[in-house]
């Protein structure tokens, strides 16, 4: 297996271990402050030459870019995350606990099977989620890592969307085709959407800059 391969296999979610690499080699980019200026005027951003538009239409519902950020590791990138929400706040609390759509995108830069995405996050939710949670979600994530599975080989220039629409639930879908059938309950979708920006999120700089936070 390639370096490549086993950066992306180890840890495109996990915070567990990049094998074969030394902790201090972890490195993650963020982007600044992404989001509206005082006189309401908003743009758009790029960040290691992925470009995400400033605002994107979810659900017939604007939502604008809250903040990117990139999951590396030394020279070699993953992915760079961007999150659009109804209304940019630097509070996690208050993104997890809104109601309304919101869309986790993914810009793919390194070549790996979707399956260690699946793994990774069933780690990080079994790690983040009480036992009572885990139950009551066990179902819906099962169907929810088989769409994740179903995806298949991701490439670099690929977009994976992971989508929340109040009125159906989770949408993955993967350079604008859906991947199944959406996964209903908000409470999935945080349990996701944690694994980012949660109290015990994956790495607290790319936390910062998926909130729009200085570093």
């Amino acid at each position: 297996m390639s370096q490549c391969s086993s950066v992306w296999s180890f840890n495109p979610f996990s915070g567990q271990a990049w094998t074969g690499w030394r902790r201090a080699a972890l490195q993650v980019c963020v982007a600044g402050v992404v989001g509206v200026t005082a006189c309401g005027t908003s743009w758009a951003a790029t960040l290691e030459g992925q470009h995400f538009d400033d605002t994107v239409v979810l659900g017939q519902q604007k939502l604008q870019l809250n903040g990117l950020g990139l999951r590396g590791v030394a020279w070699v990138k993953a992915f760079v995350a961007g999150l659009y929400v109804t209304t940019p706040s630097q509070d996690a609390g208050a993104l997890l606990a809104e109601s309304g759509p919101r869309r986790l995108r993914l810009k793919i830069m390194l070549q790996a099977p979707s399956s260690e995405l699946t793994k990774s996050l069933l780690r990080r939710v079994k790690r983040h989620e009480t036992p009572e949670a885990q139950a009551r979600l066990a179902e819906r994530l099962d169907q929810f890592a088989a769409q994740l599975d179903g995806l298949g080989e991701l490439m670099p220039g690929d977009v994976v969307d992971m989508d929340y629409l109040p009125a159906k639930g989770l949408v993955l879908s993967r350079n604008g085709k859906v991947a199944g059938k959406p996964v209903a309950g908000d409470d999935l979708y945080r349990a996701v959407l944690q694994i980012f920006v949660g109290e015990h999120a994956i790495d607290p700089r790319m936390k910062q800059g998926l909130l729009g936070a200085p570093v």
